[in-house]
């Protein structure tokens, strides 16, 4: 399955890790953006990309996907050569499907996160983060990770500028709370949007 693959970006929910990536890889005039599977898993998958077009520049590098029920989901993305061994780390994959990514991923220590970055491990029911995930399928954003604390979900986002979503849980669903670029602040969530504060500090770790 190693093979260039040009295809365009559809807002359906993607089925392939290709469509996954090209979800969020935006071509640019009159070129679609190229996607190559250069590691891959049944869960994830490392593409090489080139001729995408992020924030409004021309940009080429390596994206990493990952397979919900919903479809593929970019997770994380570099514009410089490679995805380095200790972002992919952050994510807590199973050892045996890190080990089959390794070798595309550089051994550069530049840019590793560190302190709360360190750990983009979702967190919650597998149901609920699912759940919330899918309500970003548009895939004009990466999405590294989501965090539910009871009712209330974390979203931060980047790759077309950044920021942070937040969904609240009722009767009928997960529903948007707040959200944007920037980010936000514990006290912020509780004064406007009503999070009890204990839970904005989870949701936020801030």
């Amino acid at each position: 399955m190693i093979a260039t693959i040009i295809l365009a970006a559809s807002m359906a929910a993607p089925q392939t890790p290709q469509a996954g990536a090209l979800a969020f890889l935006q071509p640019r005039a009159g070129v679609h953006a190229s996607v190559r599977i250069t590691a891959q898993t049944p869960n994830y998958a490392v593409l090489q990309f080139s001729h995408a077009e992020i924030e409004g520049q021309v940009a080429a590098g390596q994206i990493l996907v990952k397979r919900f029920p919903f479809g593929w989901q970019a997770i994380d993305l570099s514009s410089g050569p490679s995805l380095t061994v200790c972002s992919v780390r952050a994510y807590g994959l199973p050892a045996a499907d890190f080990a089959r990514l390794r070798s595309a991923l550089s051994a550069s220590t530049a840019g590793c996160p560190t302190g709360a970055d360190a750990d983009q491990r979702d967190v919650g029911s597998a149901a609920d983060v699912n759940a919330v995930r899918a309500l970003m399928i548009s895939g004009s954003e990466v999405v590294p990770f989501v965090r539910v604390v009871q009712n209330y979900a974390y979203v931060p986002w980047f790759g077309n500028g950044g920021g942070e979503n937040f969904y609240k849980k009722n009767a009928s669903g997960w529903k948007k709370l707040a959200g944007g670029g920037g980010a936000y602040q514990p006290d912020e969530l509780h004064k406007q949007y009503g999070v009890p504060l204990s839970i904005a500090h989870a949701l936020l770790r801030r």
